[in-house]
């Protein structure tokens, strides 16, 4: 059904909300967000502002919830660019260097979801939650079409001690494919390692000790030769 023209206008102005905001968080950091200065930038009071954020945290899980779908939205198109389907480490590979690109190319909203919380805000988990699940499928996608395909070749061995908030969102996602949370498991072990290579890249740790391309590259193809045939 076609917006309406104010519907269209609410949701111009919440967009350059939105865009003013990454703009301040770029200048002062995730934490440096305030409604007050939005609404000076765009020439609005902030009484007016609160009709489309009612709070500065409504704004912030808005901005949360935007860059998991844009980080899972990038996966997923990584994934669907490989022409050659079955080619289950391709496919992987490129989901994994569409992960790095992204936190390059989008610092902020990157920092946003993955960097230091910001204080006073707590995240309505049934808001932000089913956004970041969205990651780890498209990241956990090619592993279980690879088992499908009997290309899936690691076995865990003793007990996977889940903590409870990862045991919540791994079944959520497990019940979504239909396979063991066991899989779903190999797919938080490739997010962590590369996350780690991300975030330290990010943060200028990397700089002088190795070559930050070659060294994710490296992790990737190390998963890729031990869980897919």
């Amino acid at each position: 059904m076609p917006r309406t023209r104010d519907e269209a206008e609410h949701g111009a102005m919440k967009g350059q909300i939105k865009a003013v905001a990454r703009a301040q968080m770029s200048a002062n950091g995730t934490a440096g967000l305030a409604l007050r200065a939005i609404a000076r930038e765009l020439n609005l009071t902030a009484p007016a502002l609160y009709r489309y954020f009612p709070s500065l945290d409504d704004l912030i899980t808005a901005l949360i919830v935007d860059a998991f779908n844009g980080l899972a939205d990038t996966l997923e198109a990584a994934n669907a660019g490989i022409a050659n389907r079955t080619d289950y480490k391709a496919r992987l590979m490129a989901v994994c260097l569409a992960y790095r690109n992204y936190a390059l190319q989008q610092p902020i909203d990157f920092q946003l979801i993955y960097g230091n919380p910001i204080p006073g805000y707590a995240a309505p988990r049934e808001i932000t939650v089913p956004a970041a699940v969205r990651v780890h499928v498209a990241l956990t996608r090619v592993l279980v079409e690879a088992e499908a395909a009997g290309k899936y070749c690691y076995s865990f061995t003793g007990k996977l001690a889940f903590a409870p908030t990862a045991l919540e969102n791994t079944t959520r996602i497990a019940q979504e494919f239909g396979v063991k949370p066991e899989l779903i498991a190999a797919g938080m072990i490739l997010w962590t390692s590369l996350h780690g290579v991300v975030t330290l890249d990010l943060d200028g740790h990397l700089d002088s000790v190795i070559a930050t391309d070659a060294l994710y590259e490296m992790n990737i193809r190390l998963f890729l030769d031990r869980f897919i045939s």
